[in-house]
């Protein structure tokens, strides 16, 4: 027969049978995390043409075709980046690539400028599309390995092991 003190008693604290998140569920947080990770991901699939575009140009360099205008006054504006092709086009033909301005119009001075290609972004493209370049790291000090074991013997492993 049991007596008071042997007989189970609830227990105070600890883990009750059938409490907390499900095992292997995940919390909250990381679902909202995962979530924002799919439609992250989503959102660079639909415009990976344009991403990838645009690093092409940055990795290649750009060139861009400003213009000055000048009121009526002879005061000058800020200059003005060029995206009419038909513009460009002339501007190319009668300028050859040099700054000036098109026929006979004083009033707007064109020119050239270049951003240099960034090597970063080849180096990133270049290493996304065909792989890192494999990178090796020479572990050893004075041409001798840093493991001090590895040159001895079966025998000798074991002798220092004790058996």
């Amino acid at each position: 027969m049991q007596t008071h003190s042997q007989a189970s008693k609830p227990t105070k604290g600890g883990a009750m049978p059938g409490s907390g998140r499900p095992k292997g569920s995940l919390n909250k947080t990381t679902l909202e995390a995962m979530e924002v990770k799919r439609e992250y991901l989503d959102k660079v699939r639909r415009n990976a043409d344009q991403l990838f575009n645009a690093q092409f140009s940055v990795a290649k360099g750009t060139q861009m075709l400003f213009v000055i205008k000048t009121d009526s006054k002879g005061n000058r504006r800020k200059p003005e980046i060029v995206t009419s092709p038909e513009i460009i086009s002339q501007f190319l033909e009668e300028n050859e690539g040099m700054d000036g301005s098109l026929g006979a119009d004083d009033s707007e001075y064109f020119f050239l400028t270049t951003r240099s290609p960034d090597s970063r972004t080849i180096t990133d493209m270049l290493d996304r599309a065909i792989g890192k370049p494999e990178q090796q790291l020479d572990l050893t000090t004075k041409g001798k390995s840093i493991n001090a074991y590895a040159a001895l013997s079966l025998e000798e492993l074991k002798k220092l092991a004790g058996k």
